[in-house]
């Protein structure tokens, strides 16, 4: 062959790959889906001969290469868990159960020092000169790092979007859930309340309230709907509402009320959700408490002398059942300088380094030691002792804590 002719060939052969790299690249700057690229990738080097490829890249999180495009070969090829093992071996065959595919090159294509694809390929026609696929070796490499890295870059994106909606959607709910606890505390001659919140990351489904009712009685809780973001940050909504709705009504009767709320939250998340509660009514009056508690933490009640105790009588969490079949209500006595404290799993559930629970006895001899301090000064205590207990072990969720000293 002469020296013209050959340089013809190249410059053809030059002029064929910057088309098909122009193509290709069109077609991802015009964000054409992903198996019309690769489409486009098997077009390209088909025109130029190449009569057996297959190309195995991860997809998403995916630890398997995936084959996402091959010609020529005589069945489809499977997923490789280990593919440098595979491709790299001396055996130059994928085998599949009892069928091994037969290739002749397998070439790693990198990216920042990471292979992020293979490319197994193979000759069409034997013992005619050099084949299609080594005379293009390097542009085939080019042009796969080219379509893969754009993938991986448009899958990058909608991670990132995505992550971006996820995370102005838990900012949002945490706004909502901020505008759900009391900015003020109703201390009064007869209580005195203090109360500490930390959500896990943005957003968590704890709730707190205390309502003064119009005869000088005074309405306690403590609540966490299950579940985060803001189907969680609605439904809490719509259950605050609910409930200083209904506690005028049925303030008196907490199983009424109870059931009510449990009603309410059924129709709201139609089963798919729950909220558990403690609700406590207290009658300054009286010195009495009366309580229910629907599936909720135990809170702890600690007279001004003798042992705590806590508060389990009640239900279900709301929303489990669409009927709730019975509703036990407790009755304590409040005497002057007795202490409540409501908390949610956050609190007792944390875990130290080597995963033993805070828990419910080591919250009792603390509050139990704790009598004559003051329900800010309590609750201080409470955390700091609770984060030494913490350590450095990660907070493993949202932690509220609501105190009330009666007087």
């Amino acid at each position: 062959m002469s020296a013209d002719l050959r340089t013809r060939k190249r410059l053809e052969r030059l002029r064929q790959q910057a088309d098909a790299l122009l193509e290709l690249t069109q077609a991802i700057n015009r964000n054409v889906e992903d198996e019309a690229l690769f489409a486009l990738y098997r077009k390209c080097l088909e025109s130029m001969g190449v009569g057996k490829l297959a190309l195995f890249a991860r997809h998403g999180d995916d630890r398997l290469w995936v084959c996402r495009v091959e010609w020529g070969y005589p069945t489809s090829l499977p997923p490789l868990d280990n593919a440098h093992e595979v491709l790299s071996g001396k055996a130059h065959a994928i085998v599949d159960g009892q069928t091994a595919v037969e290739f002749d090159l397998a070439i790693p294509v990198e990216h920042d020092g990471e292979v992020i694809a293979y490319v197994v390929m193979g000759d069409r026609e034997e013992g005619r000169g050099m084949s299609p696929s080594i005379r293009h070796v390097r542009f085939i490499t080019t042009l796969t790092n080219v379509l893969v890295v754009a993938l991986r870059n448009r899958e990058l994106t909608a991670q990132r979007i995505q992550s971006a909606g996820l995370e102005r959607e838990l900012a949002l709910a945490g706004e909502m859930q901020s505008m759900l606890l009391p900015s003020v505390l109703p201390n009064d001659i007869h209580r005195t309340f203090a109360a500490r919140y930390r959500p896990h990351h943005h957003v968590g489904g704890d709730y707190y309230d205390a309502v003064a009712l119009s005869d000088g009685r005074m309405a306690i809780a403590m609540a966490d709907v299950s579940g985060k973001g803001m189907p969680a940050a609605f439904l809490m909504s719509n259950f605050q509402a609910h409930l200083h709705a209904q506690l005028e009504r049925h303030g008196h009767d907490l199983e009424t009320l109870v059931k009510s709320l449990n009603d309410r939250v059924f129709s709201s998340a139609r089963g798919e959700r729950f909220i558990t509660l403690f609700l406590a009514v207290h009658d300054p009056a009286a010195k009495q408490v009366r309580y229910v508690n629907c599936g909720h933490n135990p809170p702890l009640f600690v007279p001004a002398s003798g042992a705590g105790t806590f508060l389990g009588e009640g239900c279900v969490g709301l929303g489990m059942l669409d009927d709730l079949p019975e509703v036990g209500v407790g009755v304590l006595d409040a005497g002057s300088d007795s202490t409540l404290v409501c908390f949610t799993d956050g609190l007792v559930e944390q875990e130290d380094p080597t995963g033993d629970a805070y828990g419910e006895h080591r919250l009792q001899k603390l509050v139990e030691g704790e009598r004559g301090t003051g329900t800010e000064a309590l609750n201080t205590a409470i955390i700091v002792d609770w984060e030494q207990h913490r350590g450095v072990a990660d907070p493993a969720d949202d932690t509220a804590l609501l105190t009330v000293r009666f007087s």
